[in-house]
């Protein structure tokens, strides 16, 4: 190449220096570049906005789900308010004991809860309510209702875990006829026992507690729940009076 030509392609790249600039460069590259920064970024702050709300949102269900489970679960453990207690509502000790009539575990478990009602007086509520496993659990059950009708629920509850082995040689059907002997020596007012055990009167009671007993997931019985705190099976009793005071020093 020339002097001259070298000047002339010299003089050429000058005059086209701007066209020759990569597109980045340009004007209208650097405007492109900054309105893609823009909204790339706007783009990441709706995410994590998004995000952070997607969240919030699934914390709150979360919490709703957990709430609306402990007042199932606390519903099905107080049940609707007709079953049989010792001690007052508002105490501060509450104890819940699903039991069959008919369970040896049981019998062991009935002079505890006596004694610990004894015991504590005004300071422990205790409920009593069926989970009838066996052959005859349920007239047993249904006949302490019964006597409960005329107040005389725990009488009847003590003579049935009493008489227990006797009463366990007859079935659902059978065990009426002594049941109704026991009622006679309770001297209650018979004609009024034997209709109410005869109809079934309080049936419904029965399979209130024992739809809450299966979905509260109950494996057998006993089953106490202390403060709404499950313990299984036979629980000795100077247990709890430790759990008990411990609650009453809270």
């Amino acid at each position: 190449m020339s002097l001259d030509q070298r000047i002339e392609y010299l003089e050429m790249k000058n005059r086209h220096k701007k066209r020759l600039r990569p597109w980045y460069k340009k004007t209208w590259g650097i405007i492109a570049i900054i309105l893609g920064i823009i909204i790339l970024s706007a783009a990441i702050a709706a995410s994590i906005y998004i995000s952070k709300q997607v969240k919030i949102y699934q914390q709150q269900n979360n919490a709703i789900n957990e709430t609306q489970e402990t007042a199932k679960i606390t519903a099905a453990i107080d049940g609707r308010g007709e079953s049989f207690g010792l001690g007052p509502n508002d105490a501060k000790v509450q104890i819940v004991i699903f039991s069959d009539f008919a369970c040896s575990y049981c019998q062991q478990a009935a002079p505890i809860l006596r004694n610990l009602s004894k015991k504590y007086g005004d300071q422990v509520h205790f409920v009593f309510r069926n989970y009838p496993l066996h052959e005859n659990s349920i007239s047993l059950a249904l006949a302490a209702n019964c006597a409960g009708k005329q107040d005389k629920f725990w009488d009847m509850h003590d003579l049935l875990f009493d008489r227990q082995k006797q009463l366990n040689n007859f079935d659902d059907n059978t065990v009426k006829a002594p049941l109704k002997e026991i009622a006679a020596e309770m001297k209650l007012d018979t004609a009024k026992f034997d209709t109410c055990l005869d109809k079934q009167t309080y049936l419904y009671r029965l399979n209130d507690d024992f739809a809450d007993a299966e979905l509260l997931g109950l494996s057998g019985t006993p089953t106490w729940f202390i403060n709404r705190y499950k313990v299984t099976g036979y629980y000795p009793e100077e247990n709890f009076i430790s759990v008990i005071d411990g609650l009453l020093a809270q």
